[in-house]
């Protein structure tokens, strides 16, 4: 009886309007009933959960469901199509542009302004002019801004006269080379006649006019050289150096040969004469010294000159030098041994 009531009562208050939908009458333990929105009652359990069997939903037609997802499907299709869009026209502005600058590009190169007409190759005093120009590969009328520059430099690099070579455009129509050209210090015997520059490292087979007048290093062989390259040139940077000490001092005799020894060092063989002056290793300039201080002696005592002398052993140390004098009469005094004392 009182459920009817409490019942009745929210009802009428939810169909008249009321302030609150919901009029709640709780008598102990019983449970809550509430009004619904439509003016049924939906009941509590007596734990203060509502029945689901008195829930009420409100299903929309089949014909409402597919108009939504329709239009859902057509706003995101236009969202797609703008982005899409946008991405397009930037790739064909990038596309034009691309294909526009390849085409001015192609314009510039092929255009007769930028052909070669003139090609500037530093002097070169042992490769002639028209050999380094068909070492190059360029010709007068090619397309200036096509060459590769370092790929020319790279072939004038190969001839052995050339220790290095630049190649730069002058715009816009000139090819210039700067060349550096190797020096020819000394020649080596390494089974034959070989230049050799100043870092000690034979260039190329030497022809007889370009090996006069320079030294010839000798003592170190073909195959010596081809299985340690590096100490062979090490070997030959210190016979120039050496070289370099004796030719500090102006009016030293003329030389025709340094010997390389691994054991004894270097000897120097005079081009007058064929003396050798034994150095050994180090103290170059000293030991030098004292090879020009015997010259005078030489000179001064009438022994006739660098013709007499045979052997100066520079390498012994001490104050006295052996030298071994050719004899006036014959070779007897050629047998003497080099230790004797130096002869004044």
């Amino acid at each position: 009886m009182r459920n009817d009531a409490a019942i009745s009562l929210a009802g009428r208050v939810a169909l008249s309007g009321g302030v609150s939908p919901v009029a709640r009458l709780t008598t102990g333990r019983a449970p809550t009933v509430e009004a619904m929105p439509d003016g049924r009652v939906s009941r509590r359990g007596w734990f203060g959960r509502r029945r689901n069997r008195r829930a009420v939903v409100q299903r929309r037609s089949l014909l409402l469901v597919l108009w939504a997802a329709l239009a859902r499907l057509v706003r995101g299709a236009w969202l797609v199509g703008k982005v899409m869009g946008k991405v397009i026209a930037v790739l064909a502005v990038l596309a034009g542009g691309a294909w526009g600058g390849r085409w001015a590009v192609r314009y510039v190169v092929d255009s007769p302004r930028f052909q070669v007409k003139q090609i500037d190759i530093t002097p070169a005093q042992h490769v002639r002019r028209e050999e380094l120009v068909a070492l190059a590969g360029v010709a007068l009328g090619d397309r200036l801004l096509s060459i590769d520059t370092d790929a020319v430099a790279a072939r004038l690099a190969t001839h052995p006269w050339v220790a290095a070579a630049q190649v730069k455009r002058h715009l816009p129509s000139v090819l210039h080379v700067d060349l550096v050209e190797r020096h020819a210090a000394a020649v080596a015997s390494l089974g034959g006649l070989y230049l050799v520059d100043e870092n000690g490292r034979p260039f190329k087979r030497a022809r007889m006019d370009e090996a006069e007048g320079l030294p010839v290093l000798t003592g170190v062989g073909r195959e010596p050289y081809a299985k340690l390259p590096e100490a062979s040139a090490g070997a030959f940077r210190e016979a120039l150096a050496v070289l370099d000490d004796y030719r500090a001092r102006p009016g030293r005799p003329a030389l025709s040969e340094v010997s390389i020894d691994p054991r004894f060092g270097f000897a120097l063989i005079l081009l007058e004469g064929g003396a050798e002056i034994r150095l050994g290793r180090g103290e170059y300039s000293k030991k030098l010294a004292r090879f020009d201080q015997i010259l005078e002696a030489v000179e001064k005592e009438h022994l006739g000159g660098l013709s007499a002398l045979r052997v100066v052993n520079l390498d012994l140390g001490g104050r006295q030098v052996p030298v071994l004098l050719r004899g006036r009469d014959g070779d007897a005094a050629a047998e003497k041994p080099a230790s004797k004392p130096a002869k004044t």
